[in-house]
């Protein structure tokens, strides 16, 4: 009988690194933001609540919890061929308008949530509102996600230019708890060394250029740097708004590779 040993082929998989930072902003005094990430489990989500007297900030932390939760147990179990981000940015929803309906004083309250789930070479990129997602690949830096936005609407649908009011840079058509039933954008894109990540509320997005971030992202600084920088641009831009940023930065390796140390991170006011 002859032995054949095994022939060990080398097997292209990704470690994740991430860095997240959140801020209250120059002229607010309650973050109504929510992040979290994980490179362990691959999950990374921004939230953005929206709501009266702090109600935003119910609705954020509720929907990262809810999110977290449920890609983390499977629960609630995806339909047949539904991603489990959107299933789990749908059972955030139904949690918030929920607590909506029942106390008076979060009546109305939501929030954008923008999420990254890395599974065998690829991002699934799921998102609701105009909370974004970049990437900066090979020099070249793009916009992953579209707003979910009024003027979005507008340049889609001319017909219905004006009659649902004037199409400002923040009014929005779509989030996370503001309807019984909610549609989550979900696209994926697949994984190549070097990639770097970026999640954002539009506390970045309103008051620091594309250009600017493509920059900061292009830096070679490290990702604590990178992310500081924007918390910062956007301050000396006004800090009208919480900001919130999450960096991930993509590594191919072989499958025999030591395991990189991982990064986790949870933030809610």
């Amino acid at each position: 009988m002859t032995l054949i040993e095994p022939r060990y082929v080398p097997v292209e998989r990704f470690s994740l690194r991430a860095v997240g930072r959140t801020d209250v902003g120059v002229q607010r005094t309650q973050n109504e933001d929510a992040m979290y990430y994980d490179d362990f489990l691959g999950v990374y989500v921004v939230c953005d609540g929206m709501g009266g007297h702090a109600s935003g900030q119910v609705a954020s932390d509720l929907a990262i919890r809810t999110i977290t939760h449920s890609l983390k147990t499977g629960d609630p179990a995806p339909a047949p061929g539904q991603d489990p981000m959107v299933a789990a940015m749908k059972a955030a929803n139904a949690a918030v308008f929920q607590r909506a309906q029942m106390d008076p004083a979060c009546h109305g309250m939501g929030t954008t949530a923008v999420g990254l789930r890395a599974e065998e070479g690829l991002f699934h990129i799921c998102h609701c509102g105009d909370s974004r997602a970049y990437l900066l690949r090979g020099g070249q830096f793009h916009q992953l996600t579209r707003d979910h936005s009024l003027k979005n609407l507008y340049q889609d649908r001319p017909d219905l230019v004006g009659q649902l009011g004037p199409a400002t840079s923040n009014v929005i058509i779509r989030a996370v708890g503001l309807d019984a039933a909610v549609e989550i954008e979900h696209n994926t894109i697949a994984l190549e060394h070097g990639d770097l990540y970026l999640l954002c509320c539009d506390g970045l997005s309103d008051l620091v250029d594309d250009w600017m971030i493509h920059q900061m992202m292009s830096s070679g600084d490290s990702l604590e740097t990178m992310a500081d920088n924007m918390i910062r641009a956007a301050n000396n831009n006004g800090g009208t708004d919480n900001i919130t940023v999450i960096l991930v930065q993509a590594f191919a390796e072989t499958m025999w590779q030591a395991q990189t140390p991982y990064h986790q991170g949870y933030a809610m006011y």
